[in-house]
């Protein structure tokens, strides 16, 4: 239930977050595709409760096109903007052709947004590293994912990449117990992979293939998560395709 909320929700990706400072609070954030414009809603949930809060609704000419968003506090975030034209010619041309004008947007503790870093072939899921070090976003045109270094201002600073070949990178989920990537695969049928940031990011990652399926478990894989739980290590995929998720044993080397 949303507590009080009379705005339309349509939802695309989301980000929970929660601190050391009350742990019995969570904030949700998602991404909104509203009638009159995309927009980042910003809801808190106390444990236990039944209901979510709605605290804020941004709205920027900035974000056009929000399409996945990763929070840095209770009240910041980045959020990719996955197109720059929505529709006409040069919406086919950006699509077609992979051309890099999509960029990603910071809202700070000002309550001001901003770009934080342009010239992206498509951002579409973005992640933060445990410590916070790092943001990572999937560049699903190009197809690579970008590791940045956030500023005190917000900007990102390019910190490595990973680039693919047979690989379109979807989804980001970051295992808080390693700091490992796994990242989804926008293909029909799907695959994973992991990563892991080297300790020299000019490097960028080192990379290995954890699942390979020919749709059998779901007809795509937007999305990989890590479950652990009492020594019981499962991975958790999603699509947004299907009505179902699956599970899988998840083994780590």
């Amino acid at each position: 239930m949303l507590v009080p909320f009379s705005q339309d929700l349509r939802v695309h990706g989301f980000d929970i977050y929660w601190d050391n400072l009350d742990p019995t609070e969570l904030t949700f954030m998602f991404v909104n595709h509203q009638r009159k414009g995309g927009a980042i809603s910003i809801f808190k949930h106390r444990l236990g409760a039944g209901y979510i809060e709605h605290v804020k609704t941004v709205k920027s000419p900035l974000l056009f096109s929000p399409n996945d968003v990763v929070a840095t506090s209770r009240s910041t975030f980045y959020a990719t903007n996955d197109l720059r034209h929505k529709s006409g010619i040069l919406h086919k041309i950006e699509v077609l052709l992979g051309m890099p004008w999509g960029h990603i947007v910071y809202y700070g503790p000002e309550g001001i947004t901003s770009k934080a870093y342009s010239g992206i072939a498509y951002p579409n899921g973005i992640a933060r590293s445990p410590n916070g070090a790092l943001i990572y976003v999937a560049a699903s045109s190009e197809p690579s994912v970008y590791a940045f270094r956030p500023e005190y201002d917000g900007a990102l600073q390019l910190a490595g990449k990973a680039t693919f070949r047979g690989f379109v990178p979807d989804n980001i989920s970051v295992d808080a117990a390693t700091g490992e990537l796994l990242v989804s695969d926008a293909r029909p049928a799907g695959a994973v992979r992991r990563l892991l940031p080297f300790a020299d990011m000019r490097r960028g990652f080192a990379e290995e293939s954890v699942l390979v399926h020919n749709g059998d478990l779901l007809p795509s894989t937007t999305t990989a998560v890590v479950q652990r739980r009492n020594n019981v290590h499962r991975m958790v995929l999603g699509s947004v395709m299907a009505d179902h998720i699956a599970i899988c044993e998840y083994q780590h080397k």
